[in-house]
């Protein structure tokens, strides 16, 4: 739109010349194509520094934001007053007037309540508000973006004068978006529809994605197809996050025309893992006739809920009771003359603003079986965005074993805001139900989960029964001139490895125990450099492994007595290198890339000969090639500076090397560490 246009409508506005005109009621949602934006003016600005946060709905707020002429009834503002301080945008003195009558008729308790003076087109300050982050200041901050209406420039400009009124910082996404068509999970998680990608066609996938990690901190995204089929494609028409584990959609009957659209959506997050690492708690609620249930508010732990007067409500609001234990929840019936959708309703028409002093608590919940252990420890992170002290009596963990009593267990402060205990004593089959609390000297509270005892985190405890794997390919020669010995193993379990040992023994001589190293991953090396006498013939070997879990529960290679290998002297004759092992050693093994290091492969062989030593990785595929031809008769090196073919580092792992030496190959195993 010209800026001098504009300007005259947000005047005629703002002066109430149009004091009649309720825009809210004679703009109705309608389908726009990303053709409109190209004469949007917007101004992407630099992502918020450090590592940024997205912040959920369910999160403690401070306000509510709404705008008047109202999409709501007056007597829910008088509600939301009740739970959260209320923003109210209004276009010009003579509305705030008018609202401030309604709203006093209506018994709201107008110290809950401010105006921000600010044009509009529409009431939906869902759509056109604010998303919110803290950024890696943990400061709270306004993502902007352009508005997905471009025939609402006013609205489109609410999140900018918002930021400014409220003196938040303020970063430009430039991704369309709409709010309604957004939800977060307050960790790392977002769901959206489609809709994202066909109004932003000109971005890649990829180019959306790392916006919305940039500016909005996710990094585990769901984009779905809309189920519901409809023109507005929103989110909140058929799904919400109503905690970080838990997304309610709504179920139809099976003769319903979405019915298979809507149940694979549903299967689609019951398969998902939530951003504690589990799979999604999918809750339904059941819209038959399109009943827009899910377009409800979370509003601190109070939900509003959109109701149609109809035999459906009832269950409705139990479905939401049964998700979130201990909330308040509020069914809410639509003015006549504005009346509840099933693409509009009270979500759309409101939007919460986090608490920027909020207590916030960060923890990766235990969860499903834990293998018995000695102790389990609970850790937090714990940050009082007020900048006040922690009650240090208030910061615990409150635990019950199976149906005994609950008990409490302090979280002790071991670095800057982070927060750990130990619990323990507990045996297999045991079910332990747990969560965090704080309070910091602001006066501000919480749990973790925020449904505390009535939903709290649960594990069971379950025995482990299963050892360690080894996997080890054997030696079958000994060399006396290659000593010392390296032996390697990968060794896996379905918990943890505590330790791991070589046993040997030479003929018949005592046993020998030799740790082993955990270099990375699974691997586990030993350098053994034992007394072998010249008339040796056998060397026995066997590897243990022990789990860490339960130190009993052990694995061997072999499962049963011992790996054994020939000893032997090198020799050059012909027929030795004819019938024998043609590597004489490869040095240094395990081998550490670094500039001024190379990796030696040292090959016995015979005069005027092409010599190869192909390396391939643990998938098969050919790293780098080496060859030489041989001027003599004896030792030849080959040396890698542990680049592939291309000349790029190789990376750590394991690798192979297939020696050649025209009449005979052999193969030989390497590992590559950082």
């Amino acid at each position: 739109m010209n800026r001098y246009l504009l300007l005259i409508f947000s005047l005629i506005l703002t002066t109430g010349l149009w004091s009649h005109y309720e825009p809210g009621y004679e703009i109705s949602e309608e389908t726009e194509t990303g053709d409109a934006y190209s004469d949007r003016i917007f101004t992407e600005t630099l992502p918020p520094p450090g590592q940024v946060r997205p912040v959920a709905e369910f999160e403690p707020a401070s306000h509510v934001l709404i705008r008047y002429p109202l999409g709501i009834p007056v007597s829910m503002v008088a509600q939301l007053a009740n739970v959260a301080d209320v923003i109210c945008i209004v276009g010009s003195s003579t509305y705030q007037n008018q609202a401030i009558t309604a709203f006093q008729n209506a018994g709201v308790n107008m110290n809950k309540v401010s105006f921000m003076l600010a044009s509009t087109n529409t009431y939906w300050t869902r759509d056109y508000g604010p998303l919110f982050i803290f950024n890696g200041n943990n400061q709270l901050g306004v993502v902007d973006f352009p508005y997905n209406r471009p025939n609402r420039p006013l609205d489109d400009e609410i999140p900018r004068t918002f930021a400014l009124n409220n003196s938040f910082p303020l970063y430009g996404m430039n991704v369309y978006q709409t709010g309604g068509n957004y939800m977060t999970d307050g960790i790392n998680t977002a769901a959206q529809t489609t809709l994202v990608y066909s109004e932003n066609s000109s971005q890649t996938t990829h180019q959306i994605h790392q916006k919305m990690h940039d500016y909005l901190g996710i990094s585990n995204y769901f984009v779905v197809p809309d189920p519901n089929n409809n023109y507005i494609e929103h989110i909140d028409c058929w799904g919400k996050f109503l905690a970080p584990d838990k997304v309610l959609i709504r179920s139809v009957p099976t003769s319903h025309a979405q019915y298979n659209a809507i149940e694979s959506v549903a299967n689609y997050f019951i398969n998902q893992n939530c951003g504690w690492g589990y799979p999604y708690k999918v809750y339904r609620v059941n819209t038959p006739n399109n009943q827009p249930y899910t377009n409800s508010l979370i509003l601190n732990k109070t939900v509003f809920v959109p109701i149609m007067n109809s035999t459906y409500d009832s269950a409705a609001l139990q479905a939401y009771r049964n998700a979130l234990p201990g909330y308040n929840i509020i069914g809410v019936t639509g003015n006549s003359s504005a009346p509840w959708s099933s693409t509009d309703a009270l979500h759309c028409r409101t939007h919460e603003i986090p608490d920027r002093n909020m207590l916030y608590v960060q923890h990766q919940p235990y969860h499903n079986g834990n293998l018995l252990q000695e102790s389990y420890n609970i850790s937090a992170f714990i940050y009082p965005h007020s900048n006040q002290p922690l009650y240090s009596d208030s910061v615990y963990v409150k635990f019950k074993i199976n149906q005994d009593p609950w008990l409490t267990a302090q979280l002790l402060n071991t670095e800057t805001n982070m927060f750990s205990t130990n619990l323990g004593m507990f045996t297999p089959g045991d079910t332990i139900r747990y969560y965090i609390h704080a309070a910091d000297m602001s006066g501000r509270s919480i749990s973790h989960p925020l449904t505390g005892a009535l939903d709290p985190h649960m594990f069971w405890v379950i025995l482990d029964n299963t050892p360690p794997t080894i996997a080890h390919n054997p030696l079958n020669i000994v060399d006396l001139n290659q000593l010392p010995l390296t032996i390697s193993a990968i060794v896996s379990d379905n918990y943890n490895v505590q330790n791991a040992q070589v046993v040997y023994k030479v003929d018949d001589s005592a046993e020998t125990t030799m740790e082993m190293n955990n270099f990375e991953d699974n691997m586990w090396i030993a350098t053994i450099n034992p007394f072998i006498a010249p008339q040796a013939q056998h060397f026995y070997y066997k590897i243990i492994a022990y789990d860490s879990a339960i130190p009993t529960n052990t694995g061997y290679a072999p499962s049963q007595g011992w790996f054994d290998a020939i000893i032997q002297s090198s020799t050059t004759d012909d027929n030795y290198l004819a019938e024998n092992n043609i590597v004489n050693a490869i040095y240094p093994n395990p081998y550490r890339y670094n500039s001024n290091n190379s990796l030696i492969i040292s090959i016995r062989a015979k005069k005027n000969i092409e010599l190869k030593a192909n390396i391939y990785n643990l998938k098969g595929q050919l790293v780098r090639s080496l060859k030489t031809r041989t001027g003599y008769e004896g030792i030849h090196n080959l040396s890698w500076d542990g680049k592939d073919n291309k000349m790029h580092q190789a990376v750590a792992g394991v690798y192979f090397i297939k020696v050649d030496t025209e009449d005979k190959s052999v193969i030989a195993k390497l590992l590559v560490l950082k």
